[in-house]
């Protein structure tokens, strides 16, 4: 049967198709992929980046070196100014990753080796799963979360939390907290405390007391802290949600498109296939390369939400 009548649905190009069992696990083909695409920034960038290399670099060295200086320089340092070469390994890794699994998704893996082994199914675009793309979103839930916290334990311990200067999370350069007139507090005591405070910044004090006002207002306040905080937890959850369903919808949504054009070759008569061929297979170049331009820009505007996301944990004013 030819490549491209081995499946007539174009939901098959995109459905989870089970490879191989280990034990229990169902192992399927974006599993695989996902692990192919791991697998690959293990191998690569050991390899372009494991030491120091002399005079300028070329090649491949030079494409990778570009978009990492470029995402740290132009993306995050404007959104996470002095915390940035703290989230830097990790956001590359997550930019990385989904862009590998996202270009491994817009090879033939599967038709190749359906022509060479004829076993089905082995390929797919790992980020057209939901399972994929909320585990990319959890990740990116805990890690900005508890970044927030740990922030806030670093400001404790250097006795800056709730001054929000233009050194705010760091001590006076050359002089230390106590220089700058903040006493810092023991760090066991500052990790319990962490959670419980970065949870009661998590919402807006609308009547909270300043200076000099009475402690009445925060009978007001809390209770207007208490809804807003409901709100505010909402959309902690949402963020993540959003997050996994964009990227999840636009990695399959280019690739039924393309099966719908294939499908629609054999479908019609001779004639009209001889009439049809030609502009399918235009208009399918012309999706592979708008697929090529997706894989880049879901992977980039992961990494940017999230990037946005961990400021606002760590920012003084949240």
């Amino acid at each position: 049967m030819p490549v491209f009548l081995a499946a007539a649905d174009p939901a098959e190009h995109v459905l989870p198709h089970t490879l191989f069992d280990i034990g229990s696990v169902h192992v399927n083909n974006q599993m695989f992929m996902a692990l192919v695409a791991a697998v690959l920034m293990l191998l690569i960038f050991p390899t372009l980046f494991g030491r120091p290399v002399a005079g300028t670099p070329r090649g491949t060295t030079n494409f990778f070196e570009a978009i990492l200086q470029f995402l740290r320089d132009e993306v995050f340092r404007p959104a996470l100014k002095e915390h940035t070469d703290r989230f830097v390994p990790f956001l590359w890794t997550m930019f990385f990753f989904i862009l590998f699994c996202n270009l491994l998704g817009t090879i033939p893996l599967a038709e190749i080796i359906f022509v060479l082994t004829g076993k089905q199914h082995v390929g797919g675009t790992a980020t057209g799963s939901l399972s994929t793309t909320g585990a990319l979103a959890v990740c990116a839930f805990v890690f900005i979360h508890v970044s927030g916290m740990v922030q806030v334990a670093r400001d404790l311990i250097h006795g800056v939390h709730g001054h929000h200067g233009p050194q705010h999370g760091q001590p006076a350069e050359g002089h230390g907290a106590a220089a700058a007139g903040h006493h810092g507090m023991f760090a066991p005591l500052a990790i319990v405390l962490a959670p419980w405070l970065y949870l009661w910044n998590f919402a807006p004090h609308p009547f909270k007391p300043g200076p000099g006002q009475a402690a009445v207002m925060w009978l007001a306040d809390v209770p207007f802290w208490l809804m807003l905080l409901v709100l505010e937890l909402l959309g902690a959850l949402i963020k993540p949600f959003a997050l996994a369903m964009r990227l999840f919808a636009n990695m399959i949504g280019g690739h039924i498109v393309l099966a719908v054009l294939l499908i629609l070759i054999p479908t019609t008569g001779i004639i009209a296939q001889l009439g049809a061929g030609l502009p399918v297979t235009v208009l399918s170049l012309l999706m592979y390369v708008l697929e090529l331009f997706v894989a880049f820009l879901q992977a980039y505007i992961f990494t940017f939400l999230t990037t946005l996301f961990i400021a606002s944990a760590v920012a003084p004013e949240h």
